[in-house]
């Protein structure tokens, strides 16, 4: 019988360079693997909010009244506007400006907050297994604060103007609407916005929302070609919504057209000089 022999490769090696061999191999596999990492840290966030704000479809993307983002990958501004906005005696921007620095402002805000608040909990107490639970918020002036466009226009609101500001992705959040979405949502309440913006301002608006940090679960636009009036629109998704399965415990917004037409168990009207929506 012949000995067991050795691979080729160690017959013809000394004892101090397999350890040696061994080790350098490890050690640039390492080297060469760190440095992947480090590079797929730093351009893995950018891909993957690029990829939710251009590839991915909203949760509610089988409704007919949605049309998924992959419909305006471009996201081309140009879109008439959809709905008449309005600066009626009381309304415009110097008068919203104004009337955002006052107290009666901060005390009609911070009431429909709490009191949207009060519902979500006396939900909850009535209700704890509940798994079906949703707030309807608006967007403008009710989550998204467009002071800044205004106090850069300094004129009222045009259709033209504000679809300019809104492709900049730049609104701010309002701080009192964005904790209590924050908190409604750790308590086990699905978020859905439901906006009177168009279908081609889906991307700029996610991208402001991801900015802003806002956790949410559903976002519903209006057809780029849907000229319903405001409480139409608005009320015939929100009844799309239940039809879901949802229960709607809150509807806020900062428009009487937020909140006319029902399918909510409570609406809260926030306060909004700044123009008027029909």
């Amino acid at each position: 019988m012949e000995p067991l022999r050795s691979p080729l490769w160690l017959e013809n090696t000394s004892l101090f360079t397999v350890p040696v061999r061994i080790t350098v191999v490890v050690l640039y596999r390492e080297k060469a693997l760190k440095s992947l990492n480090k590079k797929l840290k730093s351009v893995l966030p950018v891909l993957v909010a690029v990829a939710f704000a251009i590839g991915c479809k909203p949760v509610f993307a089988e409704d007919a009244l949605v049309h998924p983002a992959l419909s305006h990958p471009t996201a081309a501004s140009g879109v008439p506007a959809p709905v008449k906005v309005s600066s009626p005696g009381g309304f415009g921007h110097k008068e919203g400006l104004e009337f955002a620095k006052t107290p009666e402002y901060k005390k009609e805000f911070d009431k429909a907050i709490d009191s949207a608040k009060l519902h979500c909990v006396e939900f909850i107490k009535a209700n704890p297994n509940s798994l079906n639970k949703a707030i309807i918020s608006d967007l403008d002036e009710t989550l998204l604060d467009n002071r800044p466009y205004f106090q850069d226009v300094k004129k009222d609101f045009t259709w033209a103007d504000f679809e300019k500001w809104v492709f900049k992705a730049k609104a701010p959040n309002l701080p009192a609407t964005a904790e209590f979405l924050k908190w409604a949502r750790d308590q086990g309440f699905a978020i859905i916005f439901l906006t009177g913006r168009p279908e081609n301002m889906r991307v700029v608006t996610t991208a402001n929302l991801i900015k802003n940090k806002v956790a949410y679960d559903g976002l519903f636009m209006r057809g780029d070609n849907d000229k319903r009036p405001a409480s139409k629109f608005k009320a015939e998704v929100r009844k799309k919504i239940e039809s879901m399965g949802f229960k709607i415990v809150v509807n806020i917004g900062d428009q009487d057209s937020d909140l006319a037409g029902g399918f909510a168990i409570n609406g809260e009207k926030l306060p909004n000089k700044l123009y008027f929506v029909q």
